[in-house]
């Protein structure tokens, strides 16, 4: 949404520049300057009494349409400085160096990353929402248009696609068009599924004893054959429920009466859907290929991406009265809440996290991890929270193309090394995680990350999906366990009822 400034020369003349949302201060300030014929290293601008940053755009910088700015005469003659650029990478790895303001951000990309560069079809950098898309538009762009002439700043480097729409969404997340086809293809039915986060929340586990002295082999089996009962009886569950509702709304079916009501037949649809995604989570198993230990199965990213957000325009962001007034309501209510919540000492905080963490295993009992490479190939395992991150290296290892290079995982958006030693449980990535694989040193053949075997022995996506959150579901406790629970939990306030008939100083 283009503006129109107002700026009053100090000749007493009034000039108007014509502004988009993504034009800096400075370029306000040198327009105004270039037809009024002052230098505008002498001057800066101002607002209501209020220095502007130069650096700053206009779609940051609060100023409504047809705004008022007065230039003044700076106190000291304005200077420009290096510019310290830290520029990130579709990877997340940030490269930093230092350039002069007149620096084309072409040669800006060729000093940092000439690799990287050259592998870019539409080279585009990203800065505070603007880009600048393809070689010819970065050596015409330098720092000093967007506004960098001193400090720091950091500049995305993308890879811009036809079809892309929101500029600050990483091109990582998204599988170029290729020629791969699965047979299992056409055989893909939606179901609802929750997404992977990289940082997502509890855990399913009994107790750690459990763990120990159980074998993992009967255990698992055992935990099976609970999950494929419990899906039968909600199969029965469906098919009861449905006959009811049917025998309810008519009465007794009479087989002279035809039944072609549209109610009846989208409750009959609704429920055959239901069945049939019911029964296709119970032999899910039979429809993934799996390679090797912790149910190993890998897949590519899905071609397009359903969930992506369109770029709002900024009329959005305008807020209403009503709005304001809601938001100001919100800030009350949790200042509100941080003053009365009572300050915690450390023994105290560490007993809660151990609590958080005793329900976390008491909740789940497996990890769906999968680990992404940078061809869209995806690894998925199950584990336990109690296995380290040594142990899903150690899974990625045996599927290597060469096993003996040196690689690191990590999360995103924030980078983060992790300890071999740290279970998952610590790390935080129970009931999920997804993670992103990237080799120590970059490998100048481009040769496969994973074996021959695997890429032959792709798995739907769909399917794999289905299977994680089969695996991620929460645990269920046994009646049994929950009654005895309840008898413990009573037990301690029958004894002190007894012990309280019976004052102290009665007793001998």
């Amino acid at each position: 949404m283009s503006k129109d400034i107002i700026v009053l020369a100090p000749n007493g003349r009034r000039q108007k520049i014509h502004c988009t949302p993504d034009t800096s201060i400075l370029q306000v300030l040198e327009d105004v300057c270039h037809k009024q014929g002052f230098q505008p290293s002498d001057y800066e601008l101002k607002h209501h009494n209020h220095i502007l940053d130069l650096t700053t755009t206009i779609r940051f910088s609060n100023l409504p349409n047809k705004a008022t700015l007065e230039m003044v005469e700076a106190e000291k003659k304005r200077q420009e400085t290096i510019v310290t650029i830290g520029l990130q990478l579709e990877d997340g790895e940030r490269r930093t160096a230092d350039f002069p303001p007149n620096t084309s951000l072409y040669d800006l990309i060729v000093s940092l990353a000439p690799g990287e560069f050259n592998s870019l079809q539409q080279p585009t950098i990203s800065y505070m929402r603007q880009e600048v898309v393809g070689q010819s538009a970065l050596q015409g762009k330098t720092l000093r248009q967007l506004g960098l002439i001193k400090g720091r700043a950091i500049l995305r480097l993308l890879n811009k696609q036809e079809e892309s729409r929101q500029a600050n969404v990483s091109a990582v997340y998204r599988r170029p068009v290729t020629d791969v086809k699965v047979e299992d293809k056409k055989k893909v039915m939606k179901e609802p599924e929750q997404k992977f986060e990289d940082h997502p929340g509890p855990s399913e586990f009994n107790t750690q004893n459990q763990f120990k002295h159980q074998d993992p082999i009967s255990k698992f089996k055992e935990t099976t054959l609970q999950q494929k009962q419990i899906e039968q009886r909600k199969l029965n569950e469906i098919d009861e429920s449905s006959t009811e509702k049917m025998e309810t709304q008519q009465g007794p079916v009479n087989q002279d009466e035809p039944m072609d009501t549209d109610t009846d037949k989208s409750q009959q649809s609704f429920t055959s859907q239901v069945r049939q995604n019911l029964e296709r989570r119970l032999k899910i198993e039979e429809e993934v290929t799996f390679l090797g230990t912790h149910k190993a199965v890998a897949y590519m990213q899905p071609d397009s991406m359903d969930d992506e957000i369109d770029d709002l325009p900024d009329d959005f962001y305008e807020l209403s009265i009503e709005e304001v007034r809601r938001l100001y309501h919100d800030l009350q209510q949790h200042r509100i809440e941080l003053e009365s919540t009572p300050l915690l000492s450390s023994s105290k905080r560490e007993e809660i996290e151990k609590q958080a963490s005793k329900e976390k295993l008491n909740t789940y009992k497996n990890v769906v991890v999968r680990i992404q490479f940078p061809d869209n190939m995806i690894l998925q395992g199950i584990f336990t929270p109690l296995n380290t991150i040594a142990d899903v290296n150690n899974f990625i290892k045996e599927h290597l193309k060469n096993s003996h290079k040196n690689f690191h995982i990590f999360t995103t958006p924030l980078k983060e090394t992790l300890e071999p030693k740290m279970t998952l449980l610590d790390a935080k990535f129970v009931p999920c995680v997804h993670l992103h694989f990237k080799w120590t040193e970059e490998d100048p053949k481009k040769e496969p990350y994973l074996k021959d075997d695997v890429y032959s022995k792709i798995t739907a996506s769909d399917a794999a999906c289905i299977l994680a959150s089969k695996y991620r579901a929460p645990t269920r406790r046994k009646p049994e366990e929950s009654a005895q629970d309840s008898l413990k939990s009573r037990a301690p306030t029958a004894s002190t009822s007894k012990s309280s008939k019976q004052p102290k100083w009665f007793k001998n």
